[in-house]
């Protein structure tokens, strides 16, 4: 599906700076807040939102990724405890503990014209364009941060940064947390990865694996501060030129409909899990990867895949999973080697299937 947004067909971010929207909607609940994200990345699709950086802070809560359980990755009695609210994003990644210590931005605007602007092919290789804006901004505070593939930039091997993205028909979203001076104590409570996602880090736990910018400098700094240092640095990469506004009224509707009808709902978060006969793991380059397979013989009747590996085409993965239901065994590693996913993912789920079959 190829819809143009008006006033920026065709255009090249290099000839001339572009005016984008910077939007701080001061939304705090986690719920309404992706609610937001959805309905800006649907307006970018229907060619009524034009192209925007939101900036963003919530209240405490864990946010898990579009192919993750709570119960998995999640301490979901500690949370509930607590007030913690839990919710599912619509990216990929793994679970995130924010609170006001942590801000995220998200970059909304349409994927044709985001790719030709920033001479691009894949979305995989905007994670280091568009995270040079982190390392700048740790920069300005004097210091050293570098990308840690696929999807992070890390001070002294520590994330202090994370991102992902989704495509959705013609519209795209890439979306990033920074860690300035989040309560680390809390995110240890609230998360518990599995130990494979660590595997290759060298780290046990969530505590030593990641470090707030003020750990780093060794001082306070305001979050507020480095938002807008980001943004400055975010221009820069974009060759664009923002300028404040606000939520349209289709957007705040949009926003409340989805709201109401999907993320304030638990069933949302909280789905309902299938009962399958194998479950296999691995660990792909963006992330855990995890296999769920029901076989009558050799014949694939049931799969599902879930994890915290990045994948920005949700649709494809769909689609191949849906194409993998009446094969045998032997031939479905076709069907993923074939398919558009990332070379990490389809790599893993051959493997996957192989390991079944032997």
């Amino acid at each position: 599906m190829s819809k143009s947004f008006s006033g920026v067909k065709g255009a090249v971010f290099q000839k001339s700076p572009l005016k984008w929207r910077l939007l701080k909607d001061g939304i705090h609940d986690p719920f309404r807040q992706f609610a937001v994200e959805e309905a800006l990345l649907r307006g970018i699709d229907d060619g009524v939102t034009s192209p925007t950086l939101r900036l963003r802070q919530t209240e405490p809560s864990v946010w898990i990724g579009i192919y993750q359980y709570p119960d998995e990755d999640v301490d979901v009695e500690y949370c509930a405890a607590k007030g913690i609210k839990i919710v599912r994003r619509p990216n990929p990644g793994g679970a995130v503990y924010q609170d006001p210590g942590s801000f995220c931005y998200s970059l909304f605007c349409p994927k044709e014209f985001l790719f030709k602007g920033l001479n691009v092919r894949e979305a995989e290789q905007l994670y280091p364009l568009i995270g040079k804006a982190v390392i700048e901004t740790c920069r300005d505070y004097g210091v050293k941060a570098e990308l840690s593939p696929v999807n992070d930039i890390t001070i002294g091997g520590r994330k202090v940064y994370g991102s992902a993205q989704v495509e959705f028909y013609s519209a795209f979203v890439h979306s990033g947390t920074f860690l300035v001076k989040t309560d680390l104590e809390e995110m240890e409570r609230c998360l518990k990865p599995s130990r494979l996602k660590f595997s290759d880090k060298g780290f046990r736990d969530v505590k030593s694996r990641v470090i707030n910018l003020c750990e780093a400098v060794g001082r306070d700094i305001d979050v507020a501060e480095v938002m807008e240092k980001l943004t400055l640095h975010m221009g820069e990469i974009l060759q664009v030129d923002f300028h404040e506004a606000g939520l349209s009224a289709a957007e705040v509707q949009s926003a409340d409909t989805l709201y109401r009808e999907k993320y304030a709902d638990p069933a949302w978060t909280f789905r309902k899990k299938d009962a399958y006969a194998v479950v296999v793991s691995a660990k792909a380059r963006s992330g855990v990867i995890t296999l769920e397979v029901s076989l009558e013989g050799e014949t694939i009747v049931g799969v599902h895949v879930k994890g915290d590996f990045l994948v920005p085409d949700q649709g494809e993965l769909s689609r191949v999973m849906g194409a993998l239901e009446g094969k045998s065994l032997p031939d479905a590693p076709v069907v993923v080697e074939t398919s558009r996913l990332p070379v990490d993912v389809r790599e893993a789920l051959i493997e996957l299937l192989k390991s079944i079959e032997r």
